[in-house]
């Protein structure tokens, strides 16, 4: 199963003129050949701020030729190999973030070479989702999404094959899964020597706190902004140089709030999950079954509901509608005619 700022922001470095962004990485997929078919997956999963909860309800490695496996570990269970593809899953409840999780898989090939996820075939490795969407995920505040969120993630990692299919890869790869990108700060306005305001990039709006830091140890709130996609350049009458060298932004809520604490005494605020629950359809869990990714729907009997496969801003990209005619429905979806990474949501259809 699946469940849904703490912050995210960018720094600008006034006078290295660099940038940084702190990470909002959903996880890290490292893949690595130890030799003699064994190939090793290391998931470490990150605490993106973007989700108040997030789960991994299952794994699945796809290549043929596999003869044998190790990674069973607390609240990790082996379901077996189908189609070429090793399958885990949690039965145990979930690991708190972050946490690192390995598993060992072995093939008759002893080369190698990078699989990646393209439109017409799955990854070889995909990630079950359960998230639970916290209060500055874009979206949120208009009502985009349900009360809860499943999918799936396709990602490229090391698989076996043939020596005629070697690609030359090194032995290691990391994969960096991003579900929603960093803001990004372009510029700092300056006029006459002086500070006067950030020029950034974010795809929402948002409300926002910008600060400032003379040593990255001690930040000081400056004020907060609305950001205006996809660009926004937010401008003072103040010379923003007395708050340091350094500035950066921390998403405070999706859309563009106004009762907000003096800006002077903000913190960075708890975060709070969407509610869940309530008399509408509910996901419940996406699997992969068969070539397919079956997403199965609890509701009352007898609702017609519509499943939407959705991209992380929202938008909706396939519908499937069924009707519950027991405790739960199920609805199937081709990943080759999706992107490698998919939400899924239930509404009722009235």
């Amino acid at each position: 199963m699946w469940k849904g700022l703490v912050y995210l922001f960018s720094v600008v470095c006034l006078w290295l003129g660099m940038y940084a962004a702190k990470a909002t990485t959903f996880l890290e997929f490292q893949s690595t050949y130890l030799g003699d078919g064994w190939f090793q997956y290391q998931i470490q999963m990150m605490a993106d701020p973007f989700f108040t909860s997030a789960d991994i309800s299952g794994l699945g490695i796809n290549f043929s030729d596999q003869i044998d496996q190790v990674g069973d570990s607390t609240n990790w269970s082996y379901t077996g190999i189908s189609g070429g593809q090793s399958s885990w899953a949690f039965t145990n409840g979930y690991s708190a973030r972050p946490f690192v999780k390995t598993f060992l898989v072995r093939s008759s090939q002893t080369s190698y070479k990078l699989g990646a996820w393209s439109t017409n075939a799955l990854g070889p490795a995909l990630f079950s989702l359960d998230l639970s969407l916290s209060s500055i995920y874009p979206g949120t505040a208009s009502g985009v999404y349900a009360a809860n969120i499943v999918g799936y993630a396709s990602v490229p990692c090391l698989i076996p094959c043939t020596a005629a299919e070697a690609d030359g890869s090194p032995t290691n790869f990391v994969y960096d899964l991003k579900l929603l990108p960093d803001i990004q700060i372009n510029r700092l306005i300056q006029q006459n020597g002086g500070i006067y305001g950030v020029d950034f990039l974010w795809g929402s709006e948002s409300t926002l706190l910008l600060q400032g830091s003379p040593d990255f140890h001690s930040w000081t709130n400056i004020a907060y902004l609305w950001s205006y996609p996809p660009e926004t350049s937010w401008t003072t009458n103040t010379d923003l140089g007395a708050y340091g060298h350094f500035f950066r932004l921390e998403l405070v809520a999706d859309g563009h709030a106004t009762h907000l604490v003096p800006w002077s005494a903000a913190k960075v605020p708890a975060l709070k999950a969407q509610p869940k629950g309530g008399s509408g359809p509910l996901v419940i869990r996406s699997q992969y079954i068969g070539g397919q990714i079956v997403v199965s729907v609890s509701s009352m009997p007898g609702q017609v509901v519509q499943v939407q496969a959705i991209d992380p801003r929202g938008k909706v990209l396939q519908t499937q509608q069924v009707v519950n005619t027991g405790r739960s429905a199920t609805a199937t979806f081709s990943p080759a005619t999706l992107p490698s990474v998919v939400f899924f949501q239930a509404v009722l259809v009235p």
